[in-house]
């Protein structure tokens, strides 16, 4: 069975993407920011849909009834091969409460499927304490920090969508802003070279959070 790695460096070659450039997989993001009752965050509901040049290559020889689809229990393994190798990368996400990185608790509602022939992970990143929305302390950037994935807010009318958030609450996506000369880093990076760790937060979008305060 071919394994998907995600947290690793693989080769995805084909001509109709550049080679000699990260990145080299793109993935399209839509995020649920998660309150509590008590109108607390809680965490993030995330769902990523992979290009369809890396499903095509992570689910070769997947279709194992011939029904044109790979078979669930396939895409199952993936999520879970995939899920434990992001553990050390924090599961590529970074929440903040002003300058405090928030600790993550283990992953919840882990889901897969195919979705208009492309590979869709599903998962929730709980946080280990709560945090207040008020005012703008609250935000989350999402990123391979090697720069090997592109991770970007899927570009739909609700990319990001506030659950159970008090009423006054709206979010700003931030777009990145790197240098020129990260820029060329990252361009002067095969396939086979994993940038090095941090490259991937210059071209992260940033998205804060902004709920009155009481």
């Amino acid at each position: 069975m071919r394994l998907l790695f995600i947290a690793c460096s693989f080769l995805i070659l084909t001509p109709l993407r550049p080679v000699l450039a990260h990145p080299h997989v793109w993935t399209d993001m839509t995020i649920e920011i998660q309150f509590n009752e008590d109108g607390m965050v809680t965490g993030l509901r995330q769902t990523w849909l992979f290009d369809d040049y890396y499903t095509a290559y992570a689910t070769e020889g997947m279709d194992l009834d011939g029904d044109g689809t790979p078979d669930p229990e396939k895409l199952e393994e993936i999520m879970q091969v995939n899920m434990e190798h992001l553990k050390e990368y924090g599961y590529f996400t970074e929440a903040r409460d002003k300058d405090e990185v928030l600790n993550l608790m283990p992953l919840t509602d882990k889901s897969t499927r195919m979705l208009d022939g492309r590979l869709e992970m599903s998962f929730t990143t709980p946080f280990e304490n709560p945090v207040s929305p008020e005012g703008n302390n609250f935000s989350y950037a999402i990123f391979d920090p090697t720069y090997y994935v592109d991770m970007l807010h899927a570009e739909t009318e609700n990319p990001v969508i506030l659950s159970g958030a008090p009423a006054g609450c709206s979010y700003k996506i931030m777009p990145p802003n790197p240098d020129p000369s990260v820029v060329a880093q990252a361009a002067m990076l095969d396939a086979s070279v994993r940038g090095e760790t941090g490259l991937g937060s210059f071209f992260a979008e940033r998205v804060r959070l902004t709920c009155p305060e009481k």
